[in-house]
């Protein structure tokens, strides 16, 4: 169809241009849809392909060319669509990560405070027996190194825990 109007094509000639669209635009269309693009995307692709056939008409040696032509710009438009689906794709759970992650940050500062709060609390002796114990030393070690009994670190111990979980309480039912 192509070679008889090859010149008139190449010269600009639109209705030679348009009996090019209506041959080859649905077999386009048709290979666009099995890349599986968004709605539209498909279209958009076989589109910009004419776009670029018309716009270099002068380089068009047969039909043959101007076809492989076609389907090559078609391939990389629904290819280019694939890849900026992907990335908006990425970008989306990207930022629903880092949200989620910002508030899980922001959740777990905000009960260290009220813990670090609630510790300062303390008595004095249950404080400081409490803070050793959490920095791995055994009730034998902090017995020794306060020089008080075994006895007296489970109890300040546990006075310390009963305390903590009594303030700290409304954290698990909020």
């Amino acid at each position: 169809m192509l070679g008889e109007n090859l010149s008139l094509f190449s010269e600009g000639n639109e209705r030679t241009f348009r009996e090019v669209h209506d041959r080859y635009a649905a077999a386009l269309r048709c290979f666009a849809s099995r890349f599986s693009l968004e709605e539209g995307a498909a279209e958009d692709a076989v589109q910009e392909a004419f776009i670029r056939l018309w716009e270099r008409r002068g380089t068009v040696r047969d039909e043959t060319a101007a076809r492989a032509f076609l389907y090559r710009l078609v391939q990389r438009g629904c290819l280019s669509a694939i890849r900026r689906r992907r990335t908006r794709e990425r970008y989306a759970a990207g930022a629903r990560e880092e949200g989620e992650s910002f508030l899980e940050g922001m959740l777990e500062a905000e009960v260290f405070r009220l813990v670090r709060e609630v510790f300062e609390e303390l008595p004095p002796a249950c404080k400081e027996v409490y803070r050793l114990s959490l920095e791995g030393l055994s009730h034998e070690e902090v017995a020794a190194s306060l020089g008080i009994t075994v006895n007296t670190v489970k109890k300040h111990k546990n006075n310390a825990h009963h305390f903590m979980r009594r303030r700290l309480k409304g954290l698990r039912e909020g």
